[in-house]
């Protein structure tokens, strides 16, 4: 369906199939992970988010036509609506809103992703653009649909409500249209060009890896 952006994804597949057996992610399957470790990684992914936001509204503002605009903003609306309920009321039994997280600071995985992220909207092209901030999105898709497939008492484990937003169909569909404007950029890449991205796309999806790694040494 969306070709050449399958083969890029491919060069980083190896990368996706180690999130599965990484211990925070099956600690997020069977509800055993650690609250330390769960709380760790939402405060390190809330101010992942903002930079996330700020990544895409630099490239709304680069954009040079209303399509990419519109594309833009959509994302940009996405991860706004990403503070699900269940994550803010972790945060406020531990005492957090997102004014105090806004306060504390990075881990050096997490600004170093968060760095790589920005250079690319700062320097330069909506390709890259896209090669480095896709890999969070369309992972967690691929991961938490894989995850529910092998675990299948993952609904009740009590991180339940925060997988579930990236197993629904809305999320699915976001991954699809943002999957198909995509493709119809790099319609014009040669296999030099792809091979281009892909190494791109494969530092983004290693910087997801050090953040799931980052998150379970909390």
């Amino acid at each position: 369906m969306f070709p050449k952006l399958e083969s890029i994804i491919h060069g980083s597949m190896d990368l996706w199939e180690g999130y599965l057996t990484h211990p925070f992610i099956t600690g997020l399957a069977d509800g055993t992970l650690s609250d330390d470790r769960f709380l760790h990684y939402l405060i390190q992914d809330t101010l992942y988010l903002r930079e996330y936001a700020r990544v895409f509204a630099m490239a709304m503002y680069r954009s040079s036509t209303m399509e990419e605009i519109r594309a833009y903003y959509s994302i940009l609306s996405f991860v706004q609506s990403d503070e699900s309920t269940f994550r803010l009321r972790c945060l406020q039994e531990a005492g957090l809103d997102s004014a105090a997280v806004d306060r504390m600071d990075f881990c050096p995985e997490n600004r170093a992703y968060c760095d790589f992220m920005l250079e690319m909207a700062e320097q330069h092209g909506v390709i890259e653009i896209l090669m480095a901030i896709l890999p969070c999105m369309f992972s967690y898709a691929w991961l938490f649909a894989r995850l529910t497939e092998r675990y299948p008492a993952i609904r009740e484990s009590r991180y339940w409500p925060f997988i579930e937003g990236y197993t629904s169909e809305a999320y699915a569909d976001d991954c699809r249209s943002w999957a198909a404007f995509t493709e119809q950029r790099l319609q014009q890449a040669d296999a030099q060009e792809l091979a281009r991205l892909g190494d791109l796309f494969r530092r983004s999806s290693q910087y997801e890896a050090d953040f799931w790694d980052m998150s379970y040494r909390a």
